[in-house]
């Protein structure tokens, strides 16, 4: 899927303050407008970020979000018109799918934006939800009145749609105002996939509120469950054959000796997520005595690695590799390695570091009778099971 973000930052909030926009407020010395910029860039999901701004801060937020890789759109005088100038935007990449998400909404997870792109491959809509606990009812003059709260739903952002059908729906009703973007949609005849929102999610209003989010927020960040994980793997060498080393297969002479492809490359990259996850090391998940992993491509063990450590709450934050032999030099295959690497583990390439060293000749990889691979990692825990 070719799937395009628009961040709509285009509100005033004079409400909230009369000189700056509530998105420009900062938490933890971020702006709440990179707060939710900085998730989308790093879950590496999206072809294309646009941030949706209002028409008189396109310096400011500029200014802000210089280090990401970003289009900036003016928006219009209400959210609908934001949006539709965003999708008007984005026409011309003809996306498949489109995220929209309110800049003012900050402490949204990466998790939610995983749960949505995975439901969007087979729903034309997902729309995360809340459900109500409290008792609901009407207060109009003399009227107090009891909701069924079964059938009410607090609708959250962000909110994913079929490109054509949402930009086709703004279009239709272009002088009509909606609410939000889902109520749009289904007028226009389209089905709605929900799904479970985050209570933490929540839109930034009152400025009494958000200071009291903020010092929640700021207490759980100090309280963040971050894991380092060590890799360590060596295989000989012998003439002849392919060497592969993280992935990219390397013009030389020898090639590494070992029970499935022998990347030990990958091998030490899988060893060091496993044991950042407390999962033990590779060769209890892939036996070298079974005969199922012979000659097996490493990918396959670092795809499940990747997966058993999501599955398990955590997600990557950084990998450090250190390739240690005399030959073959590393330094021309390095920015393949990490484009490889960096697409079986979905992380930003600016989070993956590839270096390669030698034992000054000493030892038997010095004597080039093998390769080495060492390498660091660090995860953090985002779900408690």
């Amino acid at each position: 899927m070719k799937v395009i973000a628009l961040i709509v930052s285009g509100g005033e909030g004079k409400r909230f303050d009369k000189r700056l926009p509530k998105q420009f407020f900062k938490i933890n010395e971020k702006s709440i407008l990179e707060q939710c910029v900085e998730k989308f860039v790093e879950s590496n999901l999206f072809y294309k970020v646009v941030v949706v701004c209002n028409k008189d801060f396109v310096v400011e937020s500029k200014k802000i979000l210089n280090k990401y890789k970003l289009s900036f759109i003016k928006g219009g005088g209400s959210r609908q018109e934001s949006v539709f100038n965003g999708l008007k935007s984005i026409e011309k990449y003809s996306p498949s799918k489109v995220l929209i998400h309110d800049a003012v909404r900050p402490f949204f997870s990466k998790d939610l934006l995983y749960e949505i792109f995975k439901k969007l491959k087979k729903n034309e809509s997902v729309i995360p939800t809340l459900k109500i606990f409290d008792s609901v009812r009407l207060l109009e003059k003399k009227v107090y009145k009891n909701f069924n709260r079964e059938n009410i739903k607090l609708v959250q952002t962000p909110q994913a749609f079929d490109f054509k059908k949402i930009y086709d729906a703004h279009k239709k009703f272009k002088n009509k105002i909606y609410t939000d973007d889902s109520l749009l949609f289904y007028k226009n005849g389209n089905k709605i996939k929900t799904i479970a929102g985050e209570l933490m999610n929540i839109k930034v209003t009152e400025k009494k509120g958000f200071e009291e989010l903020k010092k929640i927020y700021m207490e759980k960040s100090k309280n963040l469950d971050l894991r380092i994980g060590n890799g360590f793997d060596v295989h000989g060498l012998k003439d002849g054959g392919n060497l592969k080393l993280l992935g990219v297969e390397l013009p030389f002479n020898k090639s590494l000796i070992g029970h499935s492809d022998a990347d030990v490359g990958i091998h030490a990259l899988v060893d060091a997520i496993l044991g950042a996850i407390s999962e033990g090391d590779i060769g209890e998940h892939f036996p070298p005595s079974e005969k199922k992993w012979k000659n097996k491509n490493s990918e396959f063990f670092l795809k499940y690695t990747k997966n058993l450590m999501e599955k398990n709450g955590f997600i990557l934050n950084n990998v450090d590799i250190t390739v240690i032999c005399e030959r073959p030099k590393i330094s021309k295959y390095k920015q393949k390695m990490k484009e490889k690497i960096a697409k079986i583990l979905e992380i930003k390439k600016d989070n993956l570091n590839i270096k390669g060293t030698t034992t000054e000749k000493l030892g038997f990889l010095g004597r080039e009778e093998g390769i080495a691979c060492q390498v660091s990692v660090s995860v953090l825990k985002i779900n408690e099971h």
